[in-house]
């Protein structure tokens, strides 16, 4: 048996046991690093580097973050904000929208899981104050932050398009992407996604409004907030300052420095510490551990998935499926849609890598814009919303609402439908393609 079969065999193993929901996800994750092991499709090294990754240091780094300004009476003030916007539908509409817009512009300037560590204690207290179902908040907040990302025409955007255009002149193709392009292509794509979102995919994320707790982990919260003694006024306001500030500087440093942003992180949480804004129990309680163990788990798959050549074999197969067609938009929409359902259960880097110089090359050789297909694979492989696989900002958002795989995944289809739409009917007009 091929190692490709046995990686292909691990995916849907895991995929039908994520959905079927006999064991926990966080067991089922521990078992994938575990039968690549067993399988030697990767060393012990290579099966467990999820752990050790730079992913990992900072979602732990995150989470304490939270934990120190769920110390402080921040997210208590927020009930005065909350107030002041009005009470009804209308209110709950301006904290929905103050919830994504805020989401959106850390994620602008951050990596989706960083924003969404920081924000996951805000938008859960707005939306909890709000009355507005925190689950279906929590997931419009992440799917919002994972696509602003790369939006404005600087840093990561403009580096991705440069890399573009060498893609572009490796494979002989004329057409060029301009400085202003990633702006044109990408604004009104996320416009029409938003505001889908807020007016229309909210409601749907989630059938039921379980209030983000079942009654158990509220009587657990209220136990702890029981316990939990008031920090002084000095602590009090200590402890926001490093929250906020460390956010701040983390966004500053990713924009403007190599520096790790866990390092930044992990100074606040030290000088905390000292200070005695938040205990060691308390640092540690904060971790979602069942987070961490589905990162470590599953992203072993991706590694396999591109060591035993998976990824490819699905790529030059949906090539050779598309050699007679010469339709931009069955080309284009192909790649998109392919790219698109492999990430969810993979590394979107992985994904663009293997793709990218195929999808180019498809489109060169059918004499189409490859400036199309490329940005398909962008896009498709960008769009990380069905799975808590897909990427750990949604994992995030998976565990924080007590998400079942289902709803997730049947949540986040009509989105992403919109999304693929917009791209499709957009894309042809802001380049002139047709």
């Amino acid at each position: 048996m091929s190692q490709s079969l046995i990686v292909a065999i691990i995916l849907i193993g895991m995929i039908i046991v994520f959905f079927g929901g006999w064991i926990p996800m966080a067991a089922a994750a521990l078992a994938v690093p575990m039968l690549l092991q067993i399988t030697g499709i990767l060393s012990f090294e290579e099966a467990w580097a999820g752990f050790s990754s730079d992913t990992v240091v900072s979602l732990v780094v995150l989470f304490i973050l939270g934990g120190i300004l769920n110390q402080t009476t921040f997210l208590s003030d927020l009930r005065v904000i909350v107030t002041k916007m009005g009470a009804g539908n209308k209110g709950k509409r301006k904290v929905l929208l103050a919830a994504m817009l805020m989401s959106m512009v850390f994620s602008t300037f951050a990596s989706p899981v960083s924003a969404m560590a920081i924000m996951l204690p805000i938008v859960v207290a707005l939306a909890k104050d709000a009355g507005l179902p925190v689950k279906n908040t929590i997931k419009a907040c992440t799917d919002v932050a994972c696509s602003s990302n790369n939006v404005l025409p600087f840093g990561t955007a403009l580096t991705a398009y440069i890399t573009f255009n060498g893609y572009l002149e490796a494979a002989g193709a004329a057409e060029r992407f301009e400085f202003i392009d990633p702006f044109l292509a990408k604004v009104p794509i996320f416009i029409v996604f938003f505001l889908y979102i807020y007016f229309i995919g909210f409601k749907h994320y989630a059938k039921t409004d379980e209030r983000y707790e079942s009654s158990m982990g509220e009587g657990k919260k209220k136990r702890d907030e029981k316990n939990k003694e008031p920090l002084s006024p000095g602590r009090n306001r200590l402890g926001k300052i490093l929250f906020f500030g460390s956010a701040a500087l983390m966004i500053l440093t990713s924009i403007f420095t190599d520096i790790d942003m866990y390092m930044i992180g992990a100074v606040a949480i030290l000088i905390a510490l000292a200070a005695k804004v938040i205990t060691q129990k308390e640092a540690i309680r904060s971790i979602r551990w069942e987070t961490i163990f589905i990162y470590g788990g599953t992203v072993s798959l991706s590694t396999a998935m591109n060591n035993s050549g998976l990824n490819e074999i699905i790529a030059n197969g949906m090539s050779s499926m598309l050699g007679g067609v010469t339709n931009v938009y069955i080309v284009a929409g192909a790649f998109f849609l392919a790219s698109f359902a492999l990430t969810q259960f993979t590394s979107n880097r992985t994904v663009g890598a293997v793709f990218r110089p195929i999808s180019i090359a498809a489109a060169v050789g059918l004499g189409i814009d490859p400036r199309f297909t490329l940005l398909a694979i962008h896009y498709g492989s960008s769009l990380s919303t069905l799975t808590p696989m897909a990427t750990s900002c949604q994992l995030l958002a998976y565990n924080e609402g007590g998400f079942n795989m289902k709803e997730f995944a049947i949540g986040s289809i009509g989105p992403a439908l919109v999304y693929f739409i917009t791209f499709m009917v957009w894309f042809p007009v802001c380049f002139n393609v047709l």
